[in-house]
């Protein structure tokens, strides 16, 4: 066994039963796993047996089923604990007192216990081992990281092992550098190594109980190469490394190509050339593409080449298209080793704009919402929108590149006010997208306040408040930074004023309270005699320094302290939100609130910042939706429908994006139509689902062999429409999917004119000839011509496949294309 096959807690519990025999008998395996020659240890425990001196367990496995009687001999005199040894190896059964095993196996030991202790006789007790036979597959084995004096050896197993790099400037190599870690991400640094050296080594990794493996590239051992320091920084020496300058270019761009090589720095006293060759999944014919030494004896060599969307040609263009992955390849006519050898880089070319998806509009209140959306690839974050859909006048946007974009809208002066927004993307090629629905901008609405009895949002000043001394609406403008960064903020919440204390800089403090003053702002007083759970919403922006007082006072008869910061310091990084609960207001006929800056001598900040002071009906909700069918929802339809089982009964799935917004509702559901019909138009009598939520829909009735269409619609969660689930509103999209619901397929034929082609001298390229009733093709590549050999590359719908860089790494490839159809069936 090894120590560290079983860990702390299968050897815990392993002695355990060493240590405290029961009436309860047990047995148990001390290695949960085993190689096929390995050892067992067993252990009963047993205080019925206390002094028996011996007990037989039986072992047994799948490869000997009849098993072995192992004989236990017990540790002391009357201690009822007994131990025993026996051996594993692979074979066929025999009875020899070893156990035959083999992979896959589990090693069973049985023991008859004759009396539990609970009543019960000859009780079966067991225990199990894992049988493990197999060393971990190596693959991947390479370089990275090299520099003057070090290199990191990188490979991958298919299990957890330890890691070994035998490594010298010798065939066979004599050092050796090792991890014990068990991983299957194998990296291994190597150091103190001689400048611009050639070095060979080989991997191995051995499990936790023993299986090893060692990659030697075949005998040939594998080489890496140390860089040199010219004048210039670490680069290659004898051994050439060729570089383009970026990992994705667009469809008009210049790459920046980069060798460095020794051997070609023919002239140290002059200016050297070379040539270097590019190709793309485009034009896979090379352009040749001359590089020159940045200076005399320096070793490195320059050039560059444009990127073409057009026909391919020999322009000296390289010819590319969305998607599409350029190469430069160089070919080495010594690599430092005396042969020659081959270096490239690859690029990714990205003509295309962002995908924007997942639009949704979120957090919708009286005044704002939030539309969210994200892109495949970084890019910029520009909202265009307005009050009509012919007018988006407005338009919200940042440069940041990122993948998850947020703009929040806050102007709307109206409660269930409509808005209108398309969104813009634009990646960091200058490729832009454009998304909106179907030419026509998403509509959305702001909410109300259920419940509202008053509110104050300082867009036509504060009528009938009281402001004393330097309180004035108006639009924030970030004054009041006396100290640090606590200013005023930069604007309103909402909309574009607010109320605060010294919006536009007046007195000696600009932008702050003044120091040994009181002012305050006062609400009209309001009748709140029929109010019920009344609540107070605002939201607060404010600074106040420790030993000012900042306060709220409820005003009936009494004022009354709501809150206070006393001797707290208050500094709001941002707008919040501030609730309390007014119902002892309610039934009152007069009340009013006060907000109060107190200052001393000492230090004086912003004060005060409000919007928004809103009273409501605490009982409901703080906002909700209009209910007014007042819009459609904004949904851009079906996404696409699927044949769940093209070869038998199992229906159809329709799936979609979730709606973007829902009008005036707080949400909705879906309704799905289909038809035989390609241009139908939903109506009751196509209808087939209503109330759906999610984003995808079973149609179990499908009818098979036939050609079916879908529209799936949005309805609003409202009662005033005439939506099928709840009379809701409904959006009106024709957005038809199709599907060919069969029953049966017919078998795909044979893949037929296979052919293989070398892009860049290290691209494989397969093509081949259309198969009969095929709908997709399954790539497999192999290490030998047995089918065992053959691995699953991937599945296409194109008649081409690129296995990118494959044809470089020196290995010797196998491929097979075989066609399936609907149904996953495989041809010949």
């Amino acid at each position: 066994g090894k120590d560290n096959v079983y860990g702390s807690g299968r050897v815990d519990a392993y002695e355990a039963v060493a240590m405290c025999a029961t009436p309860d008998g047990r047995v148990t395996i001390r290695e949960s796993r085993i190689a096929c020659t390995d050892l067992l240890h067993v252990t009963v425990s047993d205080e019925d047996l206390q002094g028996a001196g011996t007990v037989d367990v039986t072992i047994t496995s799948e490869t000997e089923p009849d098993g072995e009687v192992l004989t236990l001999t017990e540790t002391n005199a009357n201690s009822g604990v007994f131990r025993g040894e026996i051996e594993a190896v692979p074979g066929a059964p025999q009875a020899d007192g070893k156990i035959q095993v083999a992979g896959g196996d589990t090693v069973v030991a049985h023991y008859i216990d004759a009396d539990d202790g609970n009543g019960n006789h000859d009780v079966e007790k067991t225990d199990t081992a894992a049988v493990d036979c197999t060393p971990p597959l190596i693959s991947n084995v390479h370089d990275e990281n090299a520099d003057l004096d070090s290199v990191e050896i990188v490979w991958t197993t298919d299990e957890d092992s330890d890691s070994v790099v035998t490594y010298g400037k010798e065939i066979p190599p004599d050092q050796e550098e090792r991890n014990g870690a068990r991983v299957k991400n194998h990296r291994v640094r190597l150091d103190r190594l001689e400048e611009c050296t050639v070095y060979w080594y080989k991997v191995a990794s051995t499990d936790p109980v023993g299986n090893g493996a060692e990659d030697d590239n075949g005998g040939a051992y594998y080489h890496f190469e140390t860089l040199g320091d010219f004048g210039q920084g670490p680069q290659s020496c004898h051994s050439g490394r060729v570089s383009m300058d970026r990992d994705d270019y667009d469809c008009a761009d210049t790459i920046s190509i980069t060798l460095t090589d020794m051997d070609v720095n023919l002239d140290p006293n002059a200016i050297d050339r070379v040539t270097v060759e590019v190709t793309s999944t485009v034009e896979t014919e090379p352009e040749l593409v001359e590089l020159t030494e940045t200076d005399v004896d320096s070793s490195r060599f320059t050039g560059s080449i444009v990127t073409d969307a057009g026909a391919v040609a020999r322009d000296g263009k390289i010819q590319v298209r969305d998607g599409a992955t350029v190469t430069v390849t160089y070919r080495d006519a010594d690599d430092g080793t005396g042969v020659p050898g081959l270096s490239w880089d690859d690029a990714r070319i990205d003509c295309a704009g962002p995908v924007i998806r997942d639009v949704t509009v979120t957090d919708v209140t009286d005044q704002r919402v939030t539309i969210r959306w994200t892109t495949d690839e970084p890019a910029d974050t520009v909202v265009q929108w307005g009050f009509a859909p012919d007018a988006l006048d407005h338009e919200v946007s940042s440069p940041e590149l990122t993948t998850s974009h947020e703009v929040t809208l806050s102007e709307f002066p109206e409660l269930c006010q409509a808005g209108f927004f398309r969104l813009r993307g634009t990646d960091e090629f200058g490729n832009e997208t454009v998304a909106d629905m179907d030419g026509q901008p998403w509509e959305f609405h702001v909410g109300t306040i259920p419940g509202l009895y008053w509110r104050a949002t300082f867009e036509d000043g504060a009528p009938g408040w009281t402001l004393e001394g330097e309180w004035e609406t108006g639009e924030p403008a970030g004054l009041g930074c006396w100290y640090a960064s606590y200013c005023d903020p930069e604007r309103a919440y909402n909309n574009a004023n607010a109320l605060g204390h010294d919006l536009r800089g007046q007195g000696e403090f600009s932008g702050a309270y003044e120091p040994s003053t009181s002012e305050s702002a006062y609400t009209p007083w309001l009748d709140a005699s029929t109010w019920r759970n009344t609540k107070l919403i605002f939201y607060r922006h404010l600074h106040s320094a420790a030993g000012d007082d900042a306060i709220i006072w409820l005003w009936t008869t009494n004022g009354v302290p709501l809150w206070r910061s006393a001797d707290e310091f208050v500094s709001d990084g941002d707008w919040t939100q501030q609730s309390f609960d007014l119902s002892q207001v309610d039934g009152q006929p007069r009340m009013r609130l006060q907000f109060q800056e107190k200052a001393d001598l000492d230090v004086q900040y912003g004060g005060w910042t409000i919007d928004d002071v809103i009273l409501k009906d605490g009982s409901l909700p703080d906002y909700g939706p209009c209910d007014s069918c007042g819009g459609p929802p904004a949904f851009d339809g079906a996404d696409a429908a699927t044949d769940d089982d093209a070869c038998g009964g199992g229906g159809v799935t329709v799936s979609w994006h979730e709606a973007v917004a829902w009008g005036t509702a707080d949400g909705g559901t879906y309704a799905i139509y289909r038809s035989t019909d390609p241009g139908f138009v939903p109506g009751p009598d196509t209808l087939v689902a209503s109330g759906v939520t999610g984003t995808s829909w079973h149609d179990a009735d499908a009818p098979d062999d036939a050609d079916l269409w879908y529209v799936v619609r949005a309805e609003t969660d409202e009662t005033c429409g005439t939506g099928p689930a709840n009379g809701g509103v409904m959006d009106d999209n024709l957005v038809r999917v199709h599907v060919e619901a069969t029953s049966s397929r017919p078998d795909p034929g044979a893949v037929t004119g296979l052919t293989i082609e070398l892009i860049g001298r290290v691209h494989v390229r397969l093509t081949w000839q259309p198969a009969t009733d095929a709908s997709a093709y399954r790539v497999y590549r192999g290490t030998g011509p047995r089918p065992e050999d053959f691995t699953l590359l991937g599945e296409t719908t194109d008649t081409t496949w690129d296995d990118l860089d494959e044809g470089g790494n020196a290995k010797t490839w196998f491929y097979k294309v075989v066609a399936i159809n609907p149904c996953g069936v495989e041809g010949r």
